[in-house]
């Protein structure tokens, strides 16, 4: 682009490229192309050069390559109005676009690969070769440098990377105001209550790392809108003399993040998927303030390298740094590991002569190899229709179609395939027929082909969208007379010549295949978007889960469900709630407990515990979880006091144990007599010390005897590492809580018509609700697993708090009873489903299937998974678009075929 050369640079170029592929020896002619420009003196331009290499490279008796295609160098580079993005050949001439990593580099559909296609790959070799000396020499005319004037700003420049930069200063107050809704009230960064608000944000790592991602969506905002303002708009020197612009921009080497780097801002120091961690002292660095919302404390870097980075960024900088370097040098082990494995295991599968695939012994693997045959290396230009038909002519003489055809094609397969759709046309069911492949196989019979492709091209030939085709209904002359036949023809055969060769080592090659990319994977699980059901495994330790722990438990089951489009928004959020997992945990603003000793109610002396449930606003807590106050209380009465009491108990045998053990056969403490200590001296009811805690120890012994067969289980390769014990403890573990039920979509509906809401008489209604109190009190008290209550009220009418009081007798050990009751509290569930967890409902991309158009769909994100549960909701979730990523569910509900899938 923008280049001229003269006469003895023109031909110097060609000379240096063309000749020494033949060794000087022959005498060939050299052939040139008229120059571009006559007077004052002859002046050929870049494209010129490729395109006389490309014609004396042409075979004879072969037109000259058609093809558009794309280039690596973004359009914005060249400015507005510009189409030198778009790559043109016609008839063997370069004329518009240029020659960059798209089009000669590794990637399919370039230049190189389009001549492969139709001249074969003799002539593909050639082109490469010549390119590489042409290349070089052009290197020798015009070297290649890079210094500081390509990255420095115009004064213009430098004022809008400025004004672009200021609005990251504001944005860290906006967004921690808004997270912890201080928004309305416009606090400045001295707020004492947003620090307050802070400060728990930042003591719980689940809503720091909500904060982190809105942070981190903010200051992506602030970096684009910077990238996109000052290039390559505000550089000195513009696109393409700017040498660092043309490097990184046509994938010669480095990319656009590095010019960024180094001309704009370094932007967000990301460690493990989150922000920069805070100190117990709440401050990433001793400089900053406590809870500082400012995006420049947490790890956010408006420097660039260009100009140099303050103390604090280097470190933040360093701190990212080494943990690429760490990632980089452990992944190293696991995924060459985990590449051997894969390697080892697959290393006997190959195609043979009848396109299937087999062992070692000869068992079948596939059938056919990929289900279509085809050799994915080959198969680039197969559904590019408008290239096949543009050089035809080219593909009939090398394909051999003239010599070959009579003896490949096959009138049976490809009416098979015509009455097969015509079938399923008819009927609408995909299985009315067997597709020919598995009749005809395709590498004898032309015409066997797979029906995706089949319908595709028939769509094509019908259309004729780019009028290549002749047609005489329509009057559409097409080029050299290219019929439906001849085109038909020539997919045919093309499809047959891509089919896998035999004996390839397909094994081999799909090891390779998922091993080589796993090196560029990260090692750890990354939290996604700071939302549970966003939480998947990822990368190393996902790959390592299937193909080598290969445990029907995985670590983060999630699901997808797409909601049926007639469903209203609110109504589909009114089910993701309903779905969610929600504990008693979750509705508590505050819990207060007074522990004192006097007279008890059913001791002399007794050790009180008074704990206080103070919920947030039932109005709140109702609409944003689609519960009722009933529910709230019937989880108190059913769950959370049953736990709360075998808990408490199991903590006190535990401590009276350990006083027996310690005092046993030590000297006794003055005013005590030497002996066993009295465990509990309690009502005389025997079943205090019964059930619960019995039951406890059993479940501890089968927690001990799984542990000890996975263990087993493991012993067969080498130790687990983190990853797989991590992975293991997982599926240990129950999916849910032993006392957790399916409660269905939601606690109990939240209508209009609940009794306690639209009672007329306010009396009555009163009357009611102390009626229900004093009976649950009963309740409580009389049933065995909650008989250690001695109070308990609830605040039937607001359903804002809940008092109850525990006993016990007055020399029982002290207990912290405020962290019992916290736990409890996140155990008692008021509504789940087993085996899933938080439900969000969000916008998914979805190719409809009748218009090929992308679209916008409602989906429910899960963390957790229960596709049988999920069948019972069909009127508001479609049952035909499930997707999970339990591939042991798939295999279980759905078989092998959607497993494979």
């Amino acid at each position: 682009r923008d280049t001229f050369f003269g006469r003895e640079d023109y031909h110097q170029l060609l000379y240096a490229g063309l000749r020494p592929e033949n060794n000087h020896t022959t005498s060939g002619r050299v052939e040139t192309v008229p120059p571009a420009i006559r007077k004052p003196r002859p002046l050929w331009t870049g494209k010129q050069v490729v395109s006389s290499v490309l014609k004396n490279l042409t075979p004879e008796d072969f037109p000259g390559l058609t093809m558009t295609s794309k280039s690596s160098t973004a359009a914005k580079q060249w400015g507005t109005n510009s189409e030198e993005q778009i790559v043109i050949f016609k008839d063997g001439e370069l004329l518009c676009g240029i020659l960059d990593k798209a089009q000669i580099g590794p990637s399919g559909g370039g230049v190189v690969n389009a001549i492969y296609e139709t001249y074969g790959h003799t002539i593909a070799g050639k082109l490469m070769s010549v390119l590489g000396r042409l290349l070089t020499k052009m290197l020798h005319m015009r070297a290649f440098s890079c210094g500081v004037e390509d990255l420095i700003f115009t004064p213009e420049g430098e004022s809008m990377r400025r004004e672009a930069l200021s609005k990251s200063h504001a944005a860290g107050l906006g967004v921690a105001a808004k997270y912890v809704s201080l928004q309305s009230e416009n606090p400045d960064t001295n707020d004492p209550e947003l620090r307050r608000r802070l400060e728990a944000v930042l003591r719980e790592d689940a809503k720091q790392a909500g904060l982190d991602t809105v942070m981190n969506q903010t200051t992506a905002k602030v970096s684009g809108d910077v990238t996109s303002t000052c290039l390559p708009a505000g550089l000195v020197k513009p696109f393409p003399k700017n040498q660092m612009q043309a490097m990184t921009g046509s994938g010669a080497k480095g990319s656009g993040v590095n010019a960024n780097q180094i001309s704009c801002n370094l932007g967000q120091q990301v460690l493990e998927g989150r922000r920069v961690p805070v100190m117990v002292s709440g401050k990433t660095l001793p400089c900053f303030k406590p809870f500082e919302t400012s995006v420049r404390a947490g790890g956010y870097i408006v420097d660039r390298f260009l100009t140099g980075v303050r103390p604090q960024e280097y470190y933040f900088h360093a701190m990212a740094g080494r943990e690429g370097l760490i990632d980089t040098a452990v992944k190293t082990s696991r995924s060459g590991y985990l590449q051997r494995c894969l390697i080892k295991g697959m290393e006997g599968l190959k195609s043979e002569y009848d396109t299937t695939v087999r062992d070692a012994d000869g068992s079948i693997i596939q059938f056919i190899y990929g289900e279509d045959g085809l050799d994915v290396g080959k198969a680039k230009y197969l559904s590019d229709f408008k290239f096949i038909a543009e050089n035809h002519m080219s593909m009939f003489h090398n394909l051999g179609i003239k010599s070959e055809f009579g003896r490949i094609m096959s009138n049976e397969a490809a009416e098979y395939n015509k009455t097969a759709e015509k079938k399923y046309r008819k009927t609408g069911d995909l299985g009315a027929s067997d597709p020919a492949l598995s009749i005809y196989s395709p590498a004898r019979f032309a015409g066997s082909t797979s029906e995706k492709l089949m319908r595709d091209a028939k769509k094509y030939i019908d259309e004729n969208p780019d009028k290549l085709i002749k047609d005489k209904k329509r009057n559409i002359e097409g080029v050299s007379g290219l019929t439906k036949k001849s085109l038909q023809a020539i997919i045919d055969v093309r499809y047959l010549k891509s089919i896998v060769e035999p004996g390839e080592a397909v094994g081999v090659v799909a090891g390779q295949s998922v091993g080589e990319p796993s090196t560029q994977m990260t090692l750890n699980t990354f939290h996604l978007a700071g939302h549970a059901a966003k939480n998947v495994t990822l990368g190393i330790p996902r790959l390592r889960e299937i193909v080598m722990t290969a445990s029907a438990t995985i670590a983060t089951p999630t699901m997808t469900l797409h909601v049926n489009p007639e469903i209203p928004k609110e109504e589909s959020e009114q089910f993701a709630k309903g779905i969610s997992r929600l504990s008693l945990a979750e509705v508590l603003d505050k819990v207060t407990v007074t522990e004192k000793i006097g007279k008890g109610v059913a001791y002399e002396q007794a050790k009180s515990y008074t704990v206080r449930l103070q919920l947030f606003p039932s109005d709140e807590y109702t609409k944003e979880y689609a519960i009722t106050v009933e529910d709230v209380a019937r989880t108190i009465e059913t769950k959370f006091l049953p736990r709360l009491q075998a808990v408490v108990r199991k903590e006190l045998k535990k401590k009276g144990d350990q006083k027996t053990l310690k005092k046993s056969d030590a000297m006794p403490e003055i005013g005590e007599s030497a002996g066993t200590i009295e465990q509990e001296s309690g009502r005389p009811e025997g079943e205090r010390e019964g059930g619960d805690d019995d039951s406890d120890d059993e479940g501890d012994d089968d927690a001990t005897r799984d542990k000890a067969k996975a263990n087993k289980a493991q012993g067969g390769y080498d130790a687990p590492d983190d990853d797989e014990a991590a992975i293991v403890a997982r599926g240990r573990r129950e999916t849910t809580p032993e006392d957790q039920e399916d409660e269905g979509f939601v606690g109990s509906p939240n209508t209009s018509d609940d009794s306690d809401s639209e009672m007329e008489d306010s009396e009555a209604s009163i009357k009611k609700v102390a009626y229900n109190s004093r009976e649950r009190e009963e309740r409580i008290k009389s049933s065995k697993y909650t008989n250690d209550v001695s109070a308990f009220k609830f605040d039937d009418k607001t359903g804002a708090s809940c008092t109850f009081t525990i006993e016990y007798a007055a020399e029982t050990a002290k207990l912290l009873m405020l962290n019992l009751v916290e736990n409890c509290a996140r155990d008692a569930l008021i509504q789940s489903i087993p085996g899933l967890a938080g439900c969000l409902l969000t916008q998914d991309k979805y190719k409809d299937p009748s218009t090929g158009k992308e679209v916008d769909v409602d989906v429910i994100m899960t963390e957790g998974e229960n596709l049988m549960a999920m069948r019972l909701h069909q009127g508001v979730l479609n049952p035909n678009r499930f997707f999970t990523n339990d591939i042991a569910a798939m295999l279980r509900l759905y078989g092998v075929e959607a497993c494979r899938a």
